[in-house]
């Protein structure tokens, strides 16, 4: 095979073309290999458990592994020393790595995110301090949308570290309504108002567990809470409408709230 492309191309080019075609058939069938390789990943991942927002990142990985194999196949068909080449990636890595730090940690913390579940995109979360839709779980930060349309993005190395509250997990919702009430007012006349506001309710969950009673004594009034129960959808409304509604019928039924006041004496 060297003399065929020597007696082609002459001794110099010939030798060159003969030790390099065994490489460029090697490159060649990698890249076939790859594209092979990366549908049946795609395909994997597409029909697996795994995150739909982690797909993109996981196949790109795996790509980038294979490239990787694949230039370390060409250093060796060269003869240069993979072992040294290695190490000069690892140190290059470590330094690397050290410089994005914080980059780093919201990347392995929004893949901890996409795998343990904690959140899903569309669900109302309150983490780093922060209330919102959940619009995006990106690999270095979340995307959040406020109830007043606002887009924040947190870093994921924040919300890993803080407390995580999700409010979609689960379809119904407890709403707990607390009202001080004056110590002169009659405890069954303030239940009796207080369970009335909760059989003008709609979208109060009537087979669900209600409770309508005293729950503390402070210095200036006694707390009369109401606990009941709505879809996830529907907590705000009900929650907005039931402290209306407390309002109203208390005045109806001349029932005092009392208020903080301050005595002024002026003196001459």
């Amino acid at each position: 095979m060297d003399q065929i492309f020597i007696n082609l191309f002459g001794e110099k080019y010939g030798a060159i073309i003969a030790n390099l075609l065994p490489l460029v058939l090697l490159v060649i069938l990698a890249f076939i290999l790859i594209k092979i390789i990366m549908k049946i990943v795609t395909r994997f991942v597409t029909h697996s458990k795994i995150p739909k927002s982690a797909h993109t990142y996981f196949c790109t990985t795996i790509k980038a592994l294979l490239y990787f194999m694949v230039i370390l196949m060409i250093c060796s068909y060269l003869g240069i020393n993979i072992t040294s080449f290695v190490a000069a990636f690892s140190i290059v890595g470590v330094a690397f790595s050290l410089s994005l730090q914080q980059s780093l940690s919201n990347v392995m913390s929004g893949i901890t995110m996409l795998f343990t579940k904690q959140f899903n995109v569309d669900d109302f979360i309150e983490a780093g301090g922060i209330s919102g839709t959940v619009m995006n779980i990106g690999i270095s930060h979340c995307r959040l949308k406020t109830p007043d349309n606002k887009e924040i993005y947190v870093p994921n190395s924040t919300i890993i570290s803080e407390k995580i509250i999700n409010y979609s997990t689960e379809p119904l919702r407890r709403i707990d309504v607390t009202i001080g009430v004056s110590y002169n007012e009659s405890i069954d006349k303030v239940k009796k108002a207080l369970q009335s506001v909760v059989d003008s309710t709609e979208k109060i969950l009537k087979d669900e567990p209600i409770f309508v009673g005293i729950t503390e004594y402070k210095d200036s009034c006694i707390n009369y809470t109401i606990r009941v129960w709505a879809k996830n959808a529907d907590y705000w409304d009900t929650y907005f409408e039931m402290l209306e509604k407390v309002k109203r019928t208390f005045d109806e039924n001349k029932i005092e709230i009392p208020f903080n006041q301050l005595d002024v004496h002026v003196i001459q």
